[in-house]
């Protein structure tokens, strides 16, 4: 009789075969009807309204990447129609969502989350769904360690963060206060393992964090509370933020400089075209969800609306863990304007 621990033994001398780079035989999508539309189908899991506080300026990106490119389409080909769903309780209704999107949309590809939380989430219907998934804006690389071949990351990963920000703090004692919502505990786990925190203050928004020992402060949250906290630390102190400090929502909001890991160069132009056609304006995630969206299309139009051949492109142009491949990140200050 094969007993738990010998499973487990056998389990351990046979680890997982990676096999996102492996071929995908083309099929036809799995529904009926797919490939009489006159459209090409492409889901997005977040909230359609460019002015929503979380997903807004995700939703910019991806919208404004569809529509260059249905502009550059010739007469022959088919549009791509955007197809969002969401709910405000992801948890709740989140998956039920993807899940209509990939059978009764038909999407060819999914465009989600909005964050790391979403994105797992709407990994776990891509495993069993089986369509080709771009994450645009989540750096939470535990999505990446499921093994779940269909799904491409896009944005710097929290290894490239953390190390940015120990390299800067260097031999110096610091405090890390760290909210709890997904990404933030995420990235503080990464951290803390790259570089100790003198000590640790976890949080659950909308309580504070008790006042730092040490003059070097790390804040870890989402932009509402993560501009709080900042705004009650000692005025001498040298403040690190995580990535949610790009965001439109802490824009104005920030009392301060702080310094932040810059998850992509800004592009002044395209900035300026999400501003002029949606009237609110863009950040960082704006610009991470319209790169990551375009290339997707890019593999789609090369491969045809077909699932399994919009994911062999796709492989080609991700790590072998479906990450971009990504060399490091650098520190830049976060103005309070």
């Amino acid at each position: 009789m094969i007993t738990r621990r010998h499973f487990l033994a056998v389990q351990a001398a046979a680890p997982y075969i990676d096999r996102r780079r492996a071929p995908a035989q083309p099929g036809e999508l799995p529904q009926t009807g797919a490939g009489e539309l006159d459209y090409v189908p492409l889901g997005f899991f977040g909230p359609d309204d460019p002015r929503h506080p979380a997903g807004g300026t995700v939703y910019m990106g991806v919208a404004l990447a569809i529509e260059h490119a249905n502009a550059r389409l010739s007469g022959e080909d088919r549009p791509f129609r955007l197809f969002s769903r969401w709910s405000d309780d992801p948890w709740r209704a989140g998956a039920s969502a993807v899940a209509k999107l990939a059978f009764e949309d038909r999407i060819v590809a999914l465009v989600g989350g909005i964050d790391s939380a979403t994105t797992h989430l709407a990994e776990q219907v891509a495993a069993k769904a089986l369509f080709p998934m771009v994450d645009p804006v989540s750096t939470d690389e535990t999505a990446n360690a499921a093994f779940v071949p269909w799904i491409f990351s896009w944005a710097p990963g929290d290894s490239l963060l953390a190390r940015a920000i120990a390299g800067a703090i260097g031999r110096r004692p610091y405090s890390l206060l760290a909210a709890t919502d997904h990404g933030s505990r995420q990235l503080a786990r990464v951290l803390s393992r790259t570089l100790q925190p003198a000590e640790r203050h976890d949080f659950q928004p909308p309580n504070r964090p008790p006042a730092p020992s040490h003059p070097v402060v790390v804040v870890l949250a989402p932009p509402a509370p993560l501009c709080r906290a900042v705004a009650e630390l000692p005025g001498d102190a040298e403040v690190f933020c995580g990535p949610s400090a790009w965001s439109r929502a802490c824009r104005g909001q920030l009392r301060r400089p702080v310094l932040a890991p810059a998850l992509a160069t800004p592009d002044a132009a395209l900035l300026r075209d999400g501003e002029a056609r949606f009237q609110v304006s863009g950040d960082v995630f704006f610009q991470l969800a319209y790169e990551s969206t375009a290339l997707l299309l890019e593999c789609i139009q090369a491969a045809g609306p077909n699932r399994p051949a919009v994911r062999e492109r796709l492989a080609s142009r991700f790590g072998s863990t479906g990450r971009r491949s990504i060399s490091s990140v650098f520190l830049q200050e976060v103005s309070p304007s």
